[in-house]
């Protein structure tokens, strides 16, 4: 802390005898009388504690904990260069569910910081700080993130065996933590494939599960770090169009697990394919889907309900309009902190579903906070909307998000049209910091309606006159090849 010392100034010696020789009753009061300040003519500075405290324009820490950010493994620490006002801080997709983060910064103990210390921020892109003093002195610094991205492996199957070579199963119970459940093709009609209640470990390998009746393809409940690996789940007796019976034949369905991994995993004409209840920091990866058919309220590929953090990463759904009866392709509900990225959605005729939906994430029940991130996702055969963050949910960023193909008319099966007249964005009943950031919407089919309401989000950025290959859509392969 600086310090300025206001010193006292003091009588010379030889002004001091003229002045009792001219004013003869001028008190030596007047003037200093501590001997050790007139010593031989010489003016000596005298101790004081007379000072002024100067605050600092200055940001001492800046650190990103993981203790206040839930889904973080470690702490961020910043590197500060005081020269260029600039804090460098690196971070690694893979060690955090989120990019909305809350920092802990030190200043100057009689200065503040704006943002607040605490407040979330989206460390996707750089983010500007403002020191300000008593006198309202200011200073910025910009924090500059370091995205360091986990290295982008193509989507691949371990050797699969071939099912002649796959033993044949009825359902399976699990009865013990750590059990493996391995190369089965598994099928059922009077219970679910595959459940399992209070064990950990499980893990589910190189499994092909055809189910059919009110029953899941995987059930499963407080099941923490349980593997669903290279396994393809089909609902077998599906009409030939439209929705199911009823909403209770996920492919996968699971409550209140933790740190699941469900990877290179296929999920066909259930009542939505993943649907996570309660459970947090889950990756799902290289997931394809097809032909999801409710009815409502399911209808997603993957559904996250009260749920903490978690990466959906790799994927792509086709919902043929003709044959599947889909409601949100994405579901973040009563959620926070999710990343959805590099995917491919295809096919939505619901008149009120959204590619990717955020909502009631401050709403009674509801968990992790707000805010999450879209981003490298393309959309094609939308009707309702791409993407939207609404009812009380927000803080969630769009990012590199392409659509085209948007339907304005009959989407299907006779569920009428887009109740939105075609949306593309949306973020009404909003708590606010949302970002739309370098976007693509190309030849919209009601180009005057893609934000809505545009005061809703803090940024804005796209483009809709660019033409656009979409992504490759994941594809899995379990049959037998000819090397088999």
């Amino acid at each position: 802390m600086l310090r300025i010392t206001f010193k006292t100034m003091y009588c010379n010696t030889t002004v001091l005898i003229l002045m009792l020789s001219v004013f003869p009753l001028l008190q030596l009061g007047s003037c200093s009388s501590d001997p050790d300040i007139i010593n031989e003519g010489v003016i000596v500075d005298a101790p004081t504690d007379d000072s002024v405290v100067i605050s600092v324009l200055r940001i001492t820490e800046f650190i990103i904990q993981s203790i206040d950010n839930t889904g973080l493994n470690s702490d961020i620490v910043g590197v500060i260069d005081e020269e260029k006002n600039l804090i460098y801080v690196d971070i690694d997709t893979s060690s955090t569910s989120t990019l909305q983060l809350k920092p802990t910064i030190t200043v100057d103990s009689a200065s503040t910081v704006t943002p607040d210390t605490g407040t979330p921020q989206d460390f996707s892109e750089e983010v500007t700080y403002t020191v300000t003093t008593e006198n309202g002195e200011e200073e910025n610094y910009t924090v500059i993130p370091i995205i360091v991205e986990p290295e982008n492996v193509e989507p691949e199957i371990v050797e699969t065996p071939c099912s002649s070579n796959r033993e044949d199963s009825g359902p399976i119970i699990v009865t013990e933590h750590n059990q493996r459940i391995e190369n089965l093709h598994i099928k059922t009609s009077n219970q679910h494939g595959i459940e399992i209640n209070g064990f950990t470990g499980v893990v589910i390998s190189n499994c092909i599960i055809e189910y059919t009746g009110a029953y899941m393809g995987i059930k499963f409940s407080e099941a923490d770090n349980l593997t669903i690996e290279n396994c393809s789940i089909k609902y077998i007796d599906a009409p030939s169009s439209g929705p199911l019976t009823d909403a209770t034949r996920n492919c996968i369905e699971g409550f209140d697990s933790q740190n699941l991994v469900i990877t290179h995993v296929k999920v066909e004409d259930g009542s939505t394919g993943i649907r996570l209840d309660q459970c947090d920091e889950s990756v799902l990866t290289y997931i394809e889907g097809h032909n999801m058919r409710g009815p409502f309220p399911r209808g997603q590929l993957v559904q996250y309900d009260k749920c903490i953090g978690g990466l959906l990463e790799n994927f792509s759904v086709f919902n043929d309009r003709e044959i599947a009866w889909t409601e949100d392709n994405i579901s973040i509900y009563k959620s926070a902190g999710q990343q959805i990225k590099k995917g491919l959605i295809v096919g939505n005729n619901s008149p009120r579903g959204v590619g990717v939906m955020f909502e009631d994430q401050n709403t009674e029940g509801a968990r992790g906070g707000t805010g999450g991130l879209v981003e490298d996702v393309d959309f094609l055969e939308m009707g309702n909307g791409v993407a939207s963050s609404v009812e009380g949910s927000g803080n969630v960023t769009f990012n590199r998000l392409r659509a085209k193909d948007i339907i304005c008319s009959e989407l299907g099966q006779g569920r009428g049209i887009p109740e939105s007249n075609s949306l593309i964005f949306a973020a009404f009943e909003t708590i606010g910091g949302n970002k739309i950031t370098d976007c693509l919407v190309y030849e919209s089919c009601n180009p005057t309606n893609i934000i809505w309401p545009e005061y809703s989000f803090e940024v804005v950025d796209y483009r809709d006159d660019i033409d656009f290959e979409p992504r490759e859509p994941i594809v899995l392969d379990f049959s037998c090849s000819a090397t088999n």
